[in-house]
């Protein structure tokens, strides 16, 4: 007969904590125990309530289950070691938020009454997903360009960094979201959006975009920061297919030619 194991996650709401712990006790020897793969947030008129201490990434970043029991929309927050999401607004009850911050020490928490809180929470990578984002070149071969102008301004960041930087991108150039993660997207809350340019298989470019008044939404009008391998500038111009949808992905460019856009 096979008998059933306790289950090795027990939690302390009962007692007002707010955190959870392996049981030690019920644990195969020499098994650990599996982190949880979601973190849930609940934002309560008393305060916040965050049942876990640590948890794991998915391929495409943290994976936060936020629960609003307030009376109106509140904002998610999450900071880690180079990484802010700024504010996410979640309204009234339950909202799925991704976030591909990088593992370590973080702190996650929503405003209540208008005053933040936030709780510390351990992000382990086990899987190793997480990658940190590089140029295919050294640091000394870097070169930092700033303020280009969109106009007129783009609905979709791809788009934006096309017009912006268009002397500088070569055909078959792909701009997407930086491979942090594996799955990472651009539609992914962040207050510093930048897509990384890849052409023939390495990185040669970061470009950080902004919206109106430095807002980080669309419609985008600047690329605020370029960072771009010196091997990389001057490339063949590419001008954006009108016929692109409107696809915050990954996408390559297809059309030929060699005057600055």
């Amino acid at each position: 007969m096979l008998a059933v194991g306790a289950p090795l996650i027990s939690s302390g709401l009962g007692d007002g904590g707010d955190k959870v712990t392996a049981s030690e006790d019920v644990a195969p020897a020499g098994a650990p125990a599996e982190l949880p793969r979601r973190l849930e947030v609940r934002c309560e008129q008393e305060g916040i309530v965050v049942p876990v201490a640590s948890v794991r990434p998915e391929r495409d970043g943290m994976h936060i289950r936020v629960v609003n029991q307030l009376d109106s929309e509140t904002h998610l927050h999450v900071e880690g070691n180079g990484w802010s999401s700024g504010d996410i607004a979640v309204p009234v009850g339950v909202s799925n938020v991704r976030q591909p911050v990088p593992p370590g020490e973080l702190t996650v928490g929503c405003d209540i009454d208008g005053e933040p809180q936030r709780r510390r929470v351990d992000l382990v990578d086990p899987s190793g997903y997480y990658v940190e984002p590089g140029l295919a070149c050294d640091h000394a071969d870097i070169e930092i360009q700033r303020d280009f102008p969109v106009e007129p301004p783009e609905g979709t960041i791809i788009a934006a960094v096309r017009q912006a930087i268009g002397a500088h991108l070569a055909d078959g150039d792909a701009i997407s979201a930086p491979r942090g993660y594996p799955a990472q997207r651009l539609s992914d809350a962040t207050d510093d959006p930048y897509v990384q340019v890849e052409r023939d298989g390495e990185v040669v470019a970061f470009a950080h975009v902004r919206g109106d008044g430095g807002s980080v939404g669309a419609p985008w009008t600047s690329v605020t920061k370029l960072e771009i391998c010196e091997s990389a500038l001057n490339g063949a111009a590419v001008t954006a297919d009108p016929d692109d949808p409107d696809d915050e992905g990954s996408t390559t460019s297809t059309a030929a030619g060699s005057s600055a856009g």
